[in-house]
């Protein structure tokens, strides 16, 4: 019966999370409040590819409080650096850790040989 009810709600285009998963419209709230508070700009990594752009660096942020804080802990990070592009992937808890965790990854513009 569980497997029934689990497979009617994908059908119908539920998404269960529990309390600690960074679900898609977490994730769209957190990078409309990055994208206000830092000058970086979000972009995919396939953009990055696209635009011919060097990865400066990649780190994992995490929050054992709220979506919010690690919001803000992402746009600390990302102040203190001043890359001029950035993007996030959000990472889903593990159910023992609790932990809200982001990969975000840094670029900067290609060098002109000259």
């Amino acid at each position: 019966m569980k497997k029934l009810l689990w497979i009617c709600m994908l059908g119908a285009g539920f998404v269960v999370a529990d309390e600690n998963t960074v679900v898609s419209s977490d994730a769209a709230h957190v990078e409309a409040q990055l994208s206000e508070e830092v000058s970086s700009q979000l972009i995919t990594e396939e953009q990055a590819e696209e635009m011919g752009l060097n990865r400066a660096d990649t780190y994992e942020v995490s929050s054992t409080v709220s979506v919010e804080n690690l919001e803000l802990l992402i746009a600390e990070k990302l102040k203190e650096r001043e890359m001029p592009y950035y993007s996030i992937e959000f990472n889903e808890p593990t159910q023992d850790s609790g932990e809200f965790r982001a990969t975000v990854t840094e670029y900067f513009s290609p060098v002109d040989d000259e």
